[in-house]
């Protein structure tokens, strides 16, 4: 964990965006492929006013309150430099697509939806795997829980929190492996 913790760049008691990590994998010999609409140039200017139209009013005032939006902005200048990004809405076929591949698939969830608990907290997990009801993740908790398994339609309520346009994918894969 403290290793992790240096990659992602994590302060104490605020959350981890998952740029650092990303730009880390990318210099370090993964293959990185991201989708999502997201607008980082229009986060880069705007900052935590976007990121309410964005997300919504409760997931908005959630990263005011446990993120550091100046250093995430100044971040994601670097990102949008070296991380290409396929602007669209991402769907399940992408995920079985990249597991089928060999990619390890991060996505952004509302860990609350998740466990079936009103309101927000931003979370990632990692898809690891999927059948024909549902996908196999690495969730890092707390509690970590090593190949959790979740329903299509639970994952797509975390997954689509407040609405469908902020889902997003990530996945990795070591070049040439």
């Amino acid at each position: 964990m403290e290793e992790l913790e240096k990659i992602t760049e994590k302060k104490a008691g605020l959350s981890t965006w998952p740029q650092a990590g990303i730009l880390w994998m990318k210099e370090h010999g993964f293959e990185v492929e991201n989708i999502e609409v997201f607008d980082y140039e229009r986060f880069i200017r705007e900052g935590l006013k976007y990121l309410q139209e964005f997300y919504g009013e409760e997931a908005g005032q959630w990263q005011e309150k446990y993120s550091d939006i100046p250093k995430e902005q100044q971040r994601c200048k670097d990102f949008i430099q070296k991380i290409n990004t396929e602007k669209r809405l991402p769907d399940f076929n992408d995920i079985k697509k990249f597991v089928d591949e060999g990619y390890l698939v991060l996505c952004l969830i509302n860990a609350m939806t998740l466990e079936n608990k009103e309101g927000y907290s931003g979370h990632v997990i990692v898809v690891i795997g999927y059948d024909d009801n549902g996908l196999f993740m690495h969730d890092p908790g707390p509690p970590p829980i090593e190949n959790r398994y979740v329903s299509w339609q639970d994952f797509e309520n975390a997954w689509a929190f407040p609405d469908e346009k902020v889902k997003s994918i990530t996945a990795f894969k070591r070049l040439n492996s």
